[in-house]
């Protein structure tokens, strides 16, 4: 498996609906899912960062850009 394939991956679990773009409340169930708890300040940062357009929501062209940083 390649690390894009992977990203993509990983990408499609987090995002819920399949919409193709993850928003906070996807993001922090996947993070619980996996057994980690993102408080609001985690989000800001990580939304802060990652979402480029700043539409409250991290499409997979952010999130692999964010991943590589």
């Amino acid at each position: 498996m390649t690390t894009n394939d992977e990203l993509t991956r990983t990408f499609t679990e987090f995002d819920g609906d399949g919409d193709g773009r993850i928003t906070a409340d996807e993001f922090r169930q996947a993070m619980a899912t996996r057994g980690e708890e993102t408080s609001d300040k985690d989000l800001e940062q990580i939304f802060g960062k990652a979402d480029h357009d700043e539409d409250g929501k991290i499409d997979l062209a952010e999130f692999t850009e964010a991943w590589d940083a």
